[in-house]
């Protein structure tokens, strides 16, 4: 997959190939779109939030001459490319003019022996012009059929791909108990490498759970598989007992409310727009100022020119023609989690859902989230003052659950989620010798 006219692109070193997942029951796979590298950069450039970072690092000038660079070697591979069927262009345009000029003095020497009607003349010209049209255009498709075969390949693998249905059942309540079963997960790219291996494990409902380990060991990957985004090459997700396919996904997933790193930013909305959209099929007063401030969002909205009803994005304008405001990543972080409380869903799942926000401020925030003991909730987290509060913590290694228990049981046994959390246990220590 990914193929493309290395004459104008310079494929691959002159772009960049951006995958786009595809998921099925069977497995996930990739199409690959290519992209020219100009473009990118063209983009990077015109990002507003890029713009500091550009120009404190001195990138600015350093960008528009690597673009530069990039477009006159495109520019150049075209010409050449130009140049290899200029020959052959300049003799089917020879041999177009002799046509039409030939016809043409035919039909004039004709009228003039007067063998043929003056008004032969239009007729002949107009036949002949739509003629060499229909035939140039024909040398013109003749001439990108290659492209065109290359795409048809490309659509015909993505045709011969699973379609994901997903299952028939129903989920007529919350599962009392989620189950990996001897789970094991790679990437179709990566054949290989498991990104997670042998994962079993069982969370009850309304149970308390965190998922620590350092980056890469797993930890958004099995978030996904517990959405049923991806599924397991290899074991089993259960819902009391059932597999997650059998289940119609939309019900799944109306239980589940899911903060992730890359949340979405509605940069077009106002800022209650973007807490509701936790959950479009309800409109609730009542929750959403809940959400906002068990959400820690209150102090800043409440600050906001038209409060609520600012836009977020100072490229939007309301009806009265105000800008809107930027918001800090912190701030955004805030109304992500007001998005995720609004939603009410009986399942949390949070990855690192406060790396932006500071460490008083998630400690109320997680203080008044484990205090509901009607939800289940799942953290991913690297900071200790939110892991010590689960019920069971999972330590995830290279893919494997290498430790399990609760925070005191696993800083007793000074393993690796002890090595993991020792400087911050060691603040910890210090600040409760203070007090």
């Amino acid at each position: 997959m990914g193929r493309c006219k290395a004459e104008f692109s310079g494929c691959p070193r002159g772009g960049y190939f951006q995958t786009v997942w595809l998921d099925h029951p069977l497995r996930t796979t990739n199409v690959y779109i290519f992209i020219p590298m100009r473009y990118l950069l063209e983009w990077s450039l015109l990002q507003p939030k890029q713009i500091a970072e550009l120009r404190l690092y001195g990138m600015v000038r350093h960008l528009l001459d690597l673009r530069m660079k990039r477009r006159d070697i495109d520019e150049r591979k075209r010409i050449d490319f130009e140049r290899k069927y200029m020959t052959r262009r300049f003799m089917a345009d020879g041999i177009e003019a002799v046509a039409e000029v030939g016809s043409l003095i035919w039909i004039t020497l004709q009228i003039i022996s007067r063998s043929q009607p003056i008004g032969q003349f239009i007729y002949v010209q107009q036949v002949v012009s739509r003629t060499m049209g229909g035939a140039s255009g024909f040398v013109t498709q003749l001439s990108t059929i290659d492209e065109d075969i290359a795409n048809l390949f490309d659509y015909e693998e993505f045709m011969q791909l699973s379609e994901r249905s997903g299952g028939t059942k129903r989920i007529s309540s919350v599962p009392e108990e989620i189950v990996f079963d001897d789970v094991s997960f790679h990437y179709h790219t990566r054949e290989d490498v498991d990104v997670l291996k042998n994962i079993s494990l069982t969370i009850k409902r309304n149970q308390h759970i965190a998922i620590v380990g350092e980056n890469g060991a797993g930890k958004s990957t099995f978030i996904k598989l517990l959405g049923g985004l991806y599924h397991p090459t290899k074991g089993h997700v259960l819902l009391d007992g059932v597999d997650v396919i059998e289940y119609n996904i939309s019900d799944w997933h109306k239980l589940l409310a899911v903060l992730q790193q890359d949340f979405i930013q509605y940069g077009f909305a106002t800022a209650q727009d973007n807490v509701l959209f936790g959950n479009v099929e309800k409109s609730d007063p009542g929750m959403l100022a809940k959400s906002i401030e068990d959400a820690e969002a209150k102090a800043f909205t409440d600050k906001l020119p038209k409060k609520l009803d600012t836009y977020i994005n100072n490229w939007m304008e309301d009806d009265e023609v105000n800008k809107g405001i930027d918001l800090s990543g912190g701030q955004w972080q805030r109304l992500a989690l007001a998005r995720n409380f609004y939603r009410d869903a009986p399942v949390i799942i949070l990855d690192e859902p406060t790396s932006a926000i500071d460490a008083l401020a998630e400690a109320r925030i997680f203080d008044r989230l484990f205090k509901e003991k009607d939800k289940t909730i799942i953290t991913i987290s690297h900071r200790l003052t939110t892991v010590e509060k689960a019920d069971v913590i999972y330590m995830f290694e290279d893919g494997a659950i290498v430790e399990s228990g609760t925070h005191q049981s696993l800083t007793n046994k000074k393993g690796k989620y002890y090595k993991m959390f020792k400087a911050q246990l060691r603040d910890s220590d210090k600040k409760e010798d203070t007090k």
